[in-house]
């Protein structure tokens, strides 16, 4: 994979930024930028996508410096000081396909929220098991994240208390079509001309809308 010394923003690509202890995605293709913590590193306000405002520093065996565009009225801009810079990578193939994947899942993740089965059970007022039997009988759609079974978090209704009518059908059609339930994630969270260019997870509240614009994408023979 080929390495470069420093990023100054006018490269192009993706790149994938390797500190001390967590990842940053730069996409220099879309303008922005995504922290992915590591194991045993806090969360942060940065760890969605978020666009790129200016590229301070970004040098290995140096400290990483940028600013993002905030999506706060009130905060003028987000900004973020890395560790040191271990390794600058620019991505291709399978470990571009596998970067994009994770952006997306950590804009999930700071959107609607990927819960874990214990943070579930929690909330719907059931024990783990039964959560986990949900999953593998068809009452629940999750992923494997961060080697944890993950649970994304609109499907638990506006207040987070119980499975949401959308849910059943729409595993019943991935099935029919063999979409795997990581598959129907991204679906639900990506863009798509069915909708007009809006994303399906935005029309939740109407079931049988949702599962018809699923049917006619993903049963569309080329």
């Amino acid at each position: 994979m080929e390495t470069v010394d420093e990023l100054t923003g006018d490269e192009g690509g993706i790149l994938r930024v390797t500190t001390l202890g967590s990842t940053h995605i730069v996409n220099l293709m879309r303008g922005t930028i995504t922290r992915i913590p590591g194991v045993g590193r806090s969360a942060s306000i940065n760890d969605v996508e978020r666009p790129l405002r200016t590229l301070d520093a970004c040098k290995v065996g140096e400290v990483g410096r940028w600013t993002m565009i905030s999506d706060d009225y009130l905060t003028e801009c987000y900004w973020h000081h890395t560790s040191t810079i271990q390794r600058i990578e620019r991505l291709t193939g399978m470990e571009l396909v596998k970067a994009t994947a994770e952006v997306a899942l950590q804009n999930i993740a700071a959107g609607d929220g990927l819960f874990t089965a214990s943070e579930v059970a929690e909330m719907i007022g059931e024990s783990d098991a039964p959560v986990r039997q949900m999953f593998t009988s068809g009452q629940l759609i999750g992923l494997t994240w961060k080697d944890e079974l993950a649970f994304p978090g609109c499907q638990f209704g506006p207040d987070h208390d119980q499975v949401a009518a959308f849910v059943q059908p729409l595993i019943a059609a991935a099935a029919e079509f063999g979409y795997s339930l990581r598959g129907l994630t991204f679906w639900l969270y990506s863009p798509t001309t069915y909708f007009g260019g809006a994303r399906p997870v935005t029309f939740i509240d109407d079931p049988e809308a949702l599962e018809s614009a699923f049917r006619a994408q993903v049963g569309v023979e080329w």
